[in-house]
Order: structure tokens, then C-alpha cells, then sequence
């Protein structure tokens, strides 16, 4: 019983020893497993990231058609990005001429889709009795008609914008009595100014009423130019 007791404590003591051993290879078996793992995996990223690039996005830009009209050196149509301002479209169009009138347009003003930009001479600006362009807003012009900016003496217009929005009595101009109206009245026709319309005044007072719109003819400064632009809107 006691030889038993003695071969089983032998071999208890052999076989803790054996697997203490066991444990400890396993153990660094794993270590050096986990330690090559780790150095393939940023390898294998790389060459997966290579194989498999993530797409580049760009970024497109919206670009806008502008016409330039009048006193610059070479009017046309240009296509230009969406954050451009006028004076860019200006300068594409080789800059103004040396007869442009240049104050009444906003240079720093962006441009939109369609825009036309009017470039007045100094001579066109002399025949509106100095009228000054609108440099602040567009002029919206019905139908893709800018006549009737044009005769306005605005130099930012966007046609098209008011064909559908714009009721029949607002579209209707307004029929003035030359006889009747006052300065301000007769300011709104075009090509009349402060003078022209003193000087109408003063007509009527001195020589009576008109007694037909031709008359208007026989007030000095009103010549047959500005007469066409007006005999629709005016009566006596």
C-alpha cells in the first residue's frame, strides 16, 4: 500500500511538472502568432487600400451664360463661372471703350444665368438728359425683350422673368395728360428729364394748353426721336 501511495506521488509530481511545460509552450506558440498577425495586418490594409481606392468626388461648378451689349471691345455671349461679378464679364469682353459710361453699372455685382449687361456711351446717356442708370437692381424685362430696359437707360437686366408674373395692368403703360401733369408725371416718360419736363411746363403756361400731342413737337428740346419713344403715352 505505501510502494502505491509513492509511485502515484512520484508521478503526480511528474505529470504537474509535464503539464506546466505544456502551458507555457502553448503559451508562447500563441504569443509568436499574435505578434505575426499583427505585422501582416498593416501590410495587407495597404494593399487592400491600393487595390481598392476610395473614388475622388469633383466638385462641379455651375457656370452661367451673360450677354454683353454695347460700349465694350468685343460684345458677345460668355460662358462663366457662377461666382463671377460683372467687371469679369467686363473683362472678357476686352474692357469698356473709351466713349463707355461707367457709372451707372455696379462692377462688383454678381452675375446670374441669362444676365445681359447694357453698356451705355456717353453720348446715349447725354440724349436721356443725363438720366442715371439704375446700378443697384436689374431691370426684368418681359419675353426676352430688353427694349423696354434698354429705353430705360438700365445697364443690368434679366430678360424673361416678369412675361408670366406680371398682370395686364401693370403690363399696360400709363396714359399722361400733357396738359395736366405734373413734373414728376412727366418724368416717368421716357427720355424726359427734369429739364425737358420744366421746359414742357413752362410751354403750357405761356402758350396755353396743347391742343394736340404733336404740339408737344413746338417744346424746345423734344425732337422727333423722343416723340416716337412717347406719342403712345401721352394725350391732351
Amino acid at each position: 500500500m505505501q510502494d502505491i501511495l509513492f509511485l502515484m506521488k512520484k508521478y503526480l509530481k511528474e505529470g504537474i511538472f509535464a503539464i506546466l511545460i505544456c502551458v507555457c509552450l502553448a503559451l508562447s506558440c500563441f504569443s509568436i502568432f499574435k505578434n505575426n498577425k499583427a505585422e501582416e495586418t498593416p501590410e495587407l490594409m495597404a494593399n487592400i487600400s491600393e487595390e481598392n481606392p476610395e473614388p475622388v468626388v469633383e466638385e462641379q461648378s455651375t457656370t452661367y451664360h451673360v450677354d454683353i451689349k454695347g460700349a465694350v471691345n468685343n460684345p458677345g455671349v460668355y460662358e462663366v463661372d457662377s461666382e463671377s461679378i460683372i467687371s469679369d464679364v467686363i473683362t472678357l469682353a476686352g474692357g469698356f471703350k473709351e466713349d463707355a459710361y461707367q457709372d451707372g453699372i455696379n462692377l462688383s455685382k454678381k452675375v446670374s444665368d441669362e444676365m445681359v449687361i447694357y453698356v451705355y456711351t456717353t453720348n446715349e446717356m447725354k440724349e436721356t438728359n443725363g438720366k442715371e442708370t439704375s446700378s443697384t437692381k436689374t431691370c426684368d424685362s418681359a419675353d426676352y425683350n430688353i427694349k423696354d430696359c434698354v429705353e430705360k437707360s438700365e445697364s443690368i437686366i434679366v430678360p424673361g422673368n416678369t412675361s408670366e408674373n406680371v398682370s395686364d395692368e401693370e403690363n399696360t403703360p400709363s396714359i399722361i395728360n400733357i396738359n395736366t401733369a405734373t413734373k414728376s408725371e412727366l418724368t416717368k416718360l421716357t427720355g424726359i428729364g427734369d429739364a425737358k419736363a420744366e421746359a414742357i411746363i413752362e410751354y403750357r403756361n405761356t402758350n396755353g394748353y396743347f391742343k394736340s400731342i404733336e404740339d408737344l413737337l413746338k417744346v424746345k428740346g423734344i425732337g422727333d426721336a423722343i416723340f416716337a419713344k412717347i406719342k403712345d403715352n401721352i394725350t391732351v
